[in-house]
């Protein structure tokens, strides 16, 4: 795999594999689905569970050391369940965002709902985020990494929140499509 793609896989829980097997964690399953679509990639698992928006800026160069080809970028969710103010979430997403971009590495922006927030306008203006950064730099979005799971126990560990292996399964084969058009356009 010398010349397989890298592929940064950056957020918290989702991204990591709470509660799983590293190989059962969305890298992995992502990186087993691009093997059996004829795409040679590494998927790096840049997920680190609690993280926030922020903690993800603390780690950035971390994620720039690996040298990736392309990002999976996936945060929000933390966030959200704290609160952050909308406005902040926001420039700390397009930090990140400017960053790579600064490095030729492009970015698919994964979002995220605000359906456990119980005030409805900070969750629509939480919502709004992801697609609004996605028309502003011209990035593919991923609307919604729990829609696969969410709601669904069969897809959920104990707690309710994070997908199981099954869960992270289902989250994949949503996410797949648009990790592959990534991968396709990192080299030719």
């Amino acid at each position: 795999m010398a010349d397989a793609v890298r592929i940064a896989c950056y957020g918290d829980s989702l991204t990591e594999g709470y509660g799983l097997d590293p190989d059962e964690a969305l890298p992995a399953v992502l990186e087993r689905g691009l093997r059996d679509r004829g795409i040679e990639a590494r998927c790096l698992n840049f997920g680190i569970s609690g993280d926030t928006t922020e903690d993800g800026l603390g780690r950035l160069n971390a994620v720039l050391d690996a040298d990736p080809d392309g990002v999976v970028l996936a945060f929000g969710a933390n966030d959200c369940f704290l609160d952050e103010p909308v406005d902040e979430v926001a420039a700390r997403l397009s930090k990140l965002i400017e960053t790579f971009r600064k490095r030729n590495v492009p970015v698919l922006l994964v979002g995220i709902n605000a359906g456990l927030n119980p005030d409805g306008e900070y969750r629509a203006r939480f919502e709004a985020i992801f697609p609004d950064l996605a028309e502003r730099y011209g990035l593919a979005l991923f609307p919604d990494i729990l829609v696969p799971y969410q709601g669904n126990p069969s897809l959920t560990l104990l707690d309710g929140l994070h997908p199981n292996a099954a869960g992270v399964e289902a989250i994949g084969r949503a996410l797949l499509p648009q990790v592959a058009d990534l991968a396709r356009g990192l080299r030719p």
